[in-house]
């Protein structure tokens, strides 16, 4: 329920506070954008020839106009082509490589950790046999003090 018989400076006090927050979270944000902004130029490849970053399959550098060749995120001065896309299989053949490496570590890890299930599942079926076997012979020597109970 709403009270109209707050405290002006409780209210004050509030609005202050609630503006103080909300320009501390504007300059979080900030600070975030300029952050991720700097480190997206941090990744941009340098121009082989001036070494200043350039931005992804432009022509031409910005700051030197050596004319750019892109093999996707490689760059390179005409004539390289080749070299480009002999450097871009590697790249992928590399990937590859790790890719199926980490799978095969997965999968390896996932057969360990289903075999150990079984293994606890094997344990406990014969501790429980055990315990059956072990109950079923002591049963004759077993005095149970139950009350005697009689509807008679």
């Amino acid at each position: 329920m709403w009270n109209f018989h707050r405290d002006p400076q409780e209210v004050y006090y509030r609005a202050v506070q609630e503006s103080k927050n909300r320009i501390q979270a504007e300059k979080d944000a900030a600070f975030q954008r300029r952050l991720t902004e700097k480190r997206r130029i941090a990744r941009l490849p340098n121009c082989p020839k001036c070494g200043e970053k350039c931005e992804y399959n432009l022509p031409q550098c910005e700051s030197c106009e050596q004319e750019l060749v892109w093999a996707e995120y490689l760059i390179g001065i005409p004539g390289d082509e080749n070299r480009l896309h002999q450097q871009l299989s590697l790249d992928e053949r590399k990937y590859h490589k790790r890719r199926t490496k980490r799978r095969e570590i997965r999968r390896r890890f996932a057969a360990r950790e289903s075999r150990w299930a079984s293994q606890r599942l094997i344990v406990f079926i014969v501790l429980l046999v055990i315990a059956v076997i072990g109950f079923a012979m002591l049963w004759p020597k077993m005095k149970l003090y139950l009350p005697d109970i009689s509807f008679d």
